[in-house]
């Protein structure tokens, strides 16, 4: 199928200064060469908002005003000699509505679609002269949060998630249709953190839907609806605002008492059930180890048949991974792969034949393929990609090879797709990578199968807490240039010791393999976080 032809856009600004996250979307936009910038609409009416803002949260953000993300900038002089119209629009009680001549000088653009930064609430014909439509970002789940500020009052209310979409604008305030949405950890001890965290990372969302219309020779784009239609926030007063400020600092105490006293102890268990069972019905009783030597535990496991389990061992003297092989039948533990940088995550396949072991070592820069023999012995090494690449995980489908994996960057929210015609590549980038952005259900947990031909994904729900549990998605469109998936069900912990998480899911011959963690404290983690705030503090 041809591709179409460069899209061709218009931003729609108040002035001459834009956010610097807002620029970064719009050089994004112009660099992948997909689309074409024709100009900058600039609103030539000068208006004044009719909401009071409190002092109290003017405080709030003039502390973190023009730094970061938020750092204005002049798009005149950061866009090459770019042309200029000016519009003044029509204020009609709460919403902005383009003169006729400004429509008309707006349909000689033919353009594809325009990107609001500016005009306010924008109604009336405008919406439906670019192709596409006019494009707009609300940092907010508007399931549950329209209005604002952003990243604000998931914080105030306790939400573990703060979403985002970028949507199609139509007469229906705060309905607009979905082009993309993401759902990002709400980080509650710092609202800077939070607000910056989610305008950073949306950034990209414009231009991966061009590629996406672009290289799927779209006519129109793939919209979803706003079922759902949350509660309109407004500034919070200076009463809030204290009470906001106190649940922060609650929150940032919280959080380093929890990196200091509270360190993981993950445990490798064994269920008695094939992993194709766990789509219709419960987890069976899980088998747990024999928990790891002090200062150490046990996580990640993988195998190929009930005889022996590839898992990780982590030692927390050495803040360190190195993987280990597990006989299950004498219970002893011998050495897999190790050397001076971490490793985890031994995702293993079988493919003509061949065993192969794809662990995560991110610190290496490099996502490299073991081929081993039948006493785990390497035999040859396979590059497959550069980078830190995070849980790796492959599966085979209409005669490619998939490979799934987190960046370290961005390491439990957006998800990121290669593909090749053999196991051993070489891999391309999928064209939206990246593909999906989801603190519940990205990262990847463990091996994908197959049920009713389709593709079962295990992913980690990580909103509540790093690996709080595993959620089964069906993927429903998958190519090099689409990918879509729908949730089938989430696998809690199971009641017992290891409760307070889980994130692996894996096959092991006619068995499941999974691992769960508990909290405890260790001394050697306090030492190395308090060596890390200690650290960033001098930074």
């Amino acid at each position: 199928m041809p591709e179409r032809n460069k899209l061709r856009f218009a931003v729609l600004v108040d002035g001459k200064l834009l956010k610097k996250w807002q620029a970064d979307s719009i050089q994004l936009l112009v660099a992948e060469n997909h689309s074409e910038l024709v100009g900058f609409i600039q609103n030539g009416t000068t208006s004044k908002s009719k909401h009071s803002v409190s002092v109290g949260f003017k405080s709030i953000y003039k502390n973190i005003d023009h730094s970061g993300p938020l750092q204005l900038v002049e798009w005149d002089k950061t866009f090459s000699s770019p042309k200029i119209y000016h519009f003044s629009p029509e204020q009609k009680g709460i919403s902005n509505y383009l003169l006729k001549e400004d429509l008309e000088t707006l349909a000689s653009l033919q353009l594809d679609f325009i990107l609001r930064f500016g005009f306010g609430i924008l109604k009336g014909e405008v919406l439906d002269i670019p192709k596409f439509g006019v494009w707009s970002f609300h940092h907010g789940n508007p399931r549950k949060y329209r209005g604002g500020p952003a990243g604000f009052w998931e914080i105030f209310n306790g939400d573990d998630i703060t979403g985002s979409i970028l949507q199609q604008l139509n007469e229906k305030l705060d309905q607009g249709l979905i082009i993309k949405e993401g759902f990002f950890k709400t980080i509650d001890h710092s609202y800077k953190a939070n607000l910056f965290h989610v305008l950073e990372e949306t950034a990209s969302w414009p231009s991966i839907a061009v590629k996406a219309i672009v290289h799927n020779n779209q006519e129109q784009l793939q919209l979803k609806s706003v079922e759902e239609k949350g509660k309109l926030y407004k500034v919070p007063s200076n009463w809030t605002v204290l009470r906001f400020l106190y649940k922060v600092l609650s929150n940032k105490i919280s959080f380093h008492m929890h990196r200091l006293f509270k360190a993981e102890k993950w445990n490798v268990g064994r269920v008695n059930q094939s992993i194709e069972e766990l789509v219709t019905k419960p987890m069976a009783p899980i088998k747990w180890l024999n928990e790891a030597p002090k200062n150490t535990y046990y996580a990640d496991p993988f195998g190929w048949n009930n005889k022996e389990i590839l898992l990780e061992l982590f030692d927390y003297k050495t803040s360190k991974g190195s993987l280990k092989v597990l006989d299950t039948n004498s219970g002893k533990i011998s050495n897999l792969l190790e050397n001076q940088t971490h490793y985890s995550y031994p995702f293993s396949i079988i493919e003509s034949g061949k065993k192969y072991i794809l662990p995560e070592n991110y610190k290496s820069d490099q996502l490299k393929l073991y081929e081993v023999d039948d006493n785990l012995k390497v035999l040859e090494t396979h590059k497959l990609l550069d980078g830190p690449w995070i849980d790796p995980t492959l599966f085979k489908k209409d005669e490619k090879w998939w490979l799934s994996c987190m960046h370290q960057s961005s390491p439990k929210e957006n998800l990121y797709l290669f593909y090749a015609e053999k196991v051993e590549g070489p891999y391309l980038p999928h064209v939206l990578n990246p593909v999906l952005t989801d603190i519940r259900s990205a990262r990847p947990a463990g091996t994908p199968f197959m049920v009713n031909k389709k593709i079962i994904r295990p992913t980690q729900n990580c909103a509540r807490t790093y690996g709080g549990s595993v959620v089964l998605k069906q993927i429903e469109k998958l190519s090099p240039t689409e990918f879509e998936e729908l949730v089938i069900k989430e696998i809690l912990p199971q009641k017992g010791r290891f409760s307070e998480g889980l994130h692996t899911v894996s096959a092991n011959g006619s068995e499941i393999l999974v691992d769960g963690k508990r909290y405890h404290f260790n001394f050697w983690n306090f030492l190395n976080q308090l060596k890390a705030s200690i650290n960033k503090g001098k930074n």
